[in-house]
């Protein structure tokens, strides 16, 4: 794991320097954000926003034109794959998949109304940690990629100045595993598991931009 500590090291080292240079920049709103996150892995035979999770991190968020911004962020983020026995229909498998990410969203907001946009980009990130059991106990499978590429869309709500509402669906664009497997879907051309999850977050914006 010593080659993807230096590589999550380097992604939060190099977004660090980029968010607090474009903080200190003047035209450059810079905030933090905390969420919760509901997640599944589609291609896992489960299915259900089962896995609860959270959200945390910073954002610096550039101002384009009237209706379009660029928002920049790193942030911590916990996903996987969750089932629980039900008895009553002979279920009686147990399985949690646990996957935490250091990921750099890069987000493209369009403004609808003076308090409501739009959004959608990609986001980079290394995995950093992973858990995976079945029926109470750990379990060593498929190994898990340490890079991953998504794609988000989602919407954000403006409460005043400094609060906002993000809503989001953050979906894998690689498989999350190092191989395909049987049962795997076939998504984005090629076969595999992918994280799919539902980040619900507050963002505070701490400090604003001046107008141009």
């Amino acid at each position: 794991m010593n080659h993807v500590n230096m590589n999550y090291k380097i992604l939060i080292l190099f977004t660090i320097a980029m968010l607090s240079f474009s903080a200190k920049a003047q035209y450059f709103n810079a905030g933090a954000k905390l969420g919760i996150v509901a997640s599944q892995v589609d291609g896992d035979t489960y299915s259900g926003f089962d896995k609860l999770g959270f959200n945390i991190g910073a954002f610096v968020n550039y101002k384009l034109s009237y209706r379009t911004s660029l928002q920049l962020e790193l942030e911590y983020i916990q996903k996987g794959s969750k089932h629980n026995p039900n008895y009553d229909k002979n279920d009686f498998e147990q399985y949690k998949m646990s996957l935490s990410y250091i990921q750099v969203p890069v987000i493209l907001q369009y403004k609808l109304s003076q308090n409501m946009a739009v959004e959608a980009g990609p986001s980079f990130g290394v995995l950093i940690s992973n858990y995976e059991e079945r029926d109470n106990f750990e379990i060593s499978s498929n190994p898990f990629r340490n890079f991953a590429l998504n794609i988000s869309a989602g919407f954000v709500y403006t409460l005043n100045e400094n609060w906002k509402v993000n809503f989001r669906n953050d979906y894998s664009l690689l498989g999350i595993r190092q191989k395909a497997a049987p049962g795997d879907r076939y998504i984005w051309f090629h076969y595999g598991q992918f994280n799919n999850a539902l980040v619900l977050s507050i963002q505070y914006v701490i400090s604003h931009a001046k107008d141009k």
